[in-house]
């Protein structure tokens, strides 16, 4: 029995499938990057091949759809504890059932899966509403702290939205960002340290925009709790409409 690791990158993920079919060796668990390894057991490493994970990409689609592999790869995204192993079991069975996986709603493996993509989804539904970009000099900056590592699902969308433009999206939990030039974007380690760069005209936005939120607001009709529902506290840190008190204006 051995724990196999990888690089934590959903790539590095795909080529230790290709390696444990390979080797026709099923992981008695599996750790990413930076996660502490057990004593007790064999520890075997699998290197990333950005090819070999394309390969291995296209041959997973093919075997048992593409809804089935995005259903596995959003679980990946999750902050569920030991999403690699249910993804691979939710893979293993997928192999062999093909595309009737998704409906298998009564197995343990499907519904876990199936859980925590919900979750992952619904979390970059609701940031690319409350993702807030700040100018800074030549580059539009959005931190954000999301629980999943969604950060490669909403880049995706702002490529396509903001196009024209030049960005950085920072996951400040992971210390990672996207970063958008030149018509595309790429993922990258990132950190900030000390005030940022803002541009001459930022703080004016933000309270145009501060001012337009509050003077929108019915005040007759507030509802803390509901709003609280729709846009969890959670959320809120990076919120220029929040950056006054943190309460519901």
């Amino acid at each position: 029995m051995a724990v196999w690791t990888f690089d934590g990158t959903f790539n590095g993920f795909l080529c230790l499938i290709h390696e444990s079919a390979r080797k026709k060796e099923r992981p008695e668990g599996i750790l990413g990057q930076g996660k502490k390894q057990p004593l007790l057991f064999e520890t075997v490493q699998t290197a990333t091949d950005e090819n070999l994970a394309a390969s291995v990409r296209t041959a997973l689609a093919a075997r048992f759809s593409r809804r089935v592999l995005a259903a596995g790869y959003y679980a990946f995204l999750s902050a569920m504890a030991g999403r690699e192993m249910a993804v691979y079991r939710y893979f293993a069975l997928a192999w062999t059932v093909g595309p009737r996986t998704a409906g298998l709603l009564a197995d343990e493996r499907v519904r876990t899966v199936h859980e925590a993509g919900r979750t992952v989804s619904r979390e970059r539904h609701r940031f690319l509403g409350l993702l807030r970009f700040t100018e800074l000099r030549g580059v539009l900056y959005a931190p954000f702290e999301p629980e999943g590592d969604i950060l490669p699902l909403v880049a995706g969308h702002f490529a396509r939205r903001l196009g024209g433009e030049r960005w950085i999206i920072h996951d400040t939990g992971r210390n990672k960002a996207a970063v958008f030039e030149n018509g595309t974007w790429r993922m990258t380690a990132f950190r900030t340290e000390g005030p940022l760069p803002l541009s001459g005209r930022e703080q004016e936005i933000r309270d145009l925009w501060k001012g337009y939120f509050s003077s929108t607001a019915v005040q007759t009709r507030k509802n803390a709790e509901l709003q609280r529902r729709f846009m969890p506290k959670k959320y809120w840190k990076y919120l220029p409409e929040k950056e006054d008190g943190g309460g519901v204006l």
